[in-house]
């Protein structure tokens, strides 16, 4: 009985001992502890972030794999980028992409050519504003001027013309320097562009072999069209070289026949060596697409049921008729016809070179068609 009692003491004693008290050593490792514990729910944390990253791409690059058995490898690149990017995109940081400011176009030193307004245009632009009131904008809007540097070389001017047929200016002045430098060793790029005049002579590039002409930059064909104009020259089927009384009694016909019959030169660039280099102003070139487009604006009022402007047919009664004839001025699409330009231009006569001046403005007035090089 006593031992029962002593048992039941001691259990009583034990249950209601207050506990001690914890140490300051005691306190620290328990924070230590805690720590270890908020750095392992970290480490965890990460581990788990890792395996859903992981688990993501390896589902969109199985679904890559998936398109790419559709599509061409190049989808497969795209997809595998697009999931790296969406991935990572917590991670990297995205950088504007420098705005670069557009290169200036280059200018064409060709062009830099002294310019002046002839004694003649006044009356003429005062004549085509009264025929033609629609001119009046285009004319005050730009003042017409020419070169006053016209170039009585002829054989020079023809063959530079045809170098540049349907090539950049950049390479006709790099293979026209070529040329020019294989005869006149001391000539240079700058001279050129500032206007040095040497060039050989036509029985000097018929004395040329057709290799050396390939040599200096010349394509075979436009290398045989020179040499034809050095023979017509040489040959004297051009007679207006050198005489200047015999150029001005030629008329634009005949002028042109004799410039025909050389290889490379057709009616356009006849018509731009008149209106340019001879300076001649009643010229209309109908094969040159700045004016065509030019003068479709201007008369774009005037274009009705296919037809530009009115057409007047005679009778036999010496009566007249307006209006659209069958298959006379008809345009595709609206666009204008040699015919159609030579008859709406009648009214600009005699002054229709001027007049073709300002279509290669009214083409484009925010980038103005300059005439190829004369």
């Amino acid at each position: 009985m006593q031992t029962r009692r002593k048992t039941l003491a001691l259990a009583v004693s034990t249950a209601t001992t207050p506990k001690p008290i914890l140490t300051s050593v005691f306190k620290h490792t328990k924070s230590r502890a805690i720590a270890r514990s908020v750095v392992t729910k970290a480490a965890v944390v990460e581990t788990i972030q890792t395996k859903v990253a992981k688990a993501q791409t390896t589902t969109v690059k199985a679904r890559s794999r998936k398109l790419t058995a559709r599509s061409s490898p190049d989808i497969e690149m795209t997809v595998n980028s697009m999931a790296v990017a969406s991935i990572n995109t917590s991670k990297v940081k995205v950088t504007k992409a420098k705005e670069t400011k557009p290169k200036a176009p280059e200018e064409n030193p060709w062009a830099k050519r002294p310019l002046h307004v002839p004694e003649y245009a006044r009356e003429a632009l005062e004549y085509l504003c009264k025929v033609d009131p629609a001119l009046a904008p285009l004319i005050a809007k730009y003042p017409y001027t020419i070169y006053t540097d016209h170039d009585t070389n002829y054989f020079r001017v023809l063959s530079r013309t045809i170098v540049g047929q349907q090539v950049h200016w950049k390479a006709a002045r790099a293979i026209i320097f070529k040329f020019v430098s294989y005869y006149i060793p001391d000539v240079t790029l700058d001279s050129l562009d500032s206007g040095d005049k040497r060039f050989p002579t036509p029985e000097q590039l018929l004395a040329t072999s057709m290799d050396q002409l390939r040599n200096c930059g010349l394509s075979e064909r436009k290398a045989s069209y020179i040499q034809d104009l050095a023979r017509h020259f040489v040959e004297g089927k051009i007679t207006f070289a050198s005489d200047k009384a015999t150029l001005q009694a030629l008329t634009d016909d005949e002028l042109a026949a004799q410039l025909l019959c050389v290889r490379g030169i057709g009616p356009w660039t006849v018509d731009m060596f008149m209106m340019n280099t001879l300076e001649r102003l009643d010229v209309l070139p109908t094969l040159d697409l700045g004016i065509r487009k030019g003068m479709e604006k201007h008369f774009r009022r005037d274009y009705k049921n296919g037809v530009w402007g009115t057409i007047v047919e005679s009778l036999e009664d010496g009566m007249a008729k307006k209006g659209g004839a069958k298959g006379k001025g008809s345009a595709k699409k609206g666009e204008m016809s040699c015919g159609d330009m030579e008859r709406m231009a009648e009214i600009w006569r005699p002054y229709r070179s001027i007049a073709s001046w300002y279509m290669w403005r009214n083409a484009d007035e925010s980038h103005a068609i300059t005439a190829p090089i004369i």
